[in-house]
């Protein structure tokens, strides 16, 4: 029952949703919907002026750490280091997420191989095209192996075929039970999901 208003503009008004584990969840709507505004709320970027969060059965309102240790997001605008390599990228999101040494190289060196980026790790973030950005944002929301991952519009702006490349991803990530929030304002997209929320 989430809420949340900025002055006398609701942005959302009532949202209510469970994701279980390897199920994707659209959240399908309008640009100007809420969607942003309801993944900040459920990453904890934003309070809710009402309502509760729980992911991974922590609250995020009073055990907000606990929760965000749960949680890999992908913003909707690329938010990513351009004067860093892709590597560089990775290896700064494992070691913010507490990975280290050999196990963060490995991790690492997994996930760029199935975001289809290893040939690109030593390439500046802001010399990539805009799928590839996509693509290691996914893999640096991932490099925690998240039990939740929240994705906002997370293939705007990029080709049909990178939209398709991105989904297949998205698919193994489901194969191994993340449970998965996606917003969009594609039906197309949406279809894909278990569920859909219409904001």
């Amino acid at each position: 029952d989430l809420h949340r208003a900025f002055g006398s503009n609701r942005a959302v008004d009532g949202v209510s949703l469970a994701v279980r584990a390897g199920e994707a969840y659209g959240l399908l709507g309008p640009n100007g919907a809420g969607k942003t505004t309801t993944m900040r709320l459920l990453v904890g970027a934003l309070r809710a002026d009402r309502g509760e969060i729980a992911v991974g059965g922590y609250a995020i309102g009073r055990q907000t750490e606990q929760a965000r240790a749960h949680i890999g997001y992908l913003a909707q605008r690329f938010s990513l280091y351009g004067d860093l390599t892709v590597l560089e990228n990775l290896t700064f999101f494992g070691a913010v997420r507490g990975l280290r040494g050999p196990a963060l190289a490995t991790r690492a060196a997994e996930l760029l191989k199935f975001v289809g980026l290893a040939a690109f790790e030593t390439r500046q973030a802001d010399k990539l095209s805009g799928g590839m950005k996509q693509k290691l944002g996914l893999a640096c929301a991932l490099i925690h192996q998240p039990q939740v991952l929240l994705l906002d519009e997370p293939t705007g702006g990029v080709d049909p075929v990178t939209r398709q490349d991105f989904w297949q991803l998205l698919i193994r990530v489901l194969a191994e039970g993340a449970a998965v929030v996606v917003s969009t304002p594609y039906m197309d997209e949406a279809a894909r999901c278990a569920r859909v929320g219409f904001m």
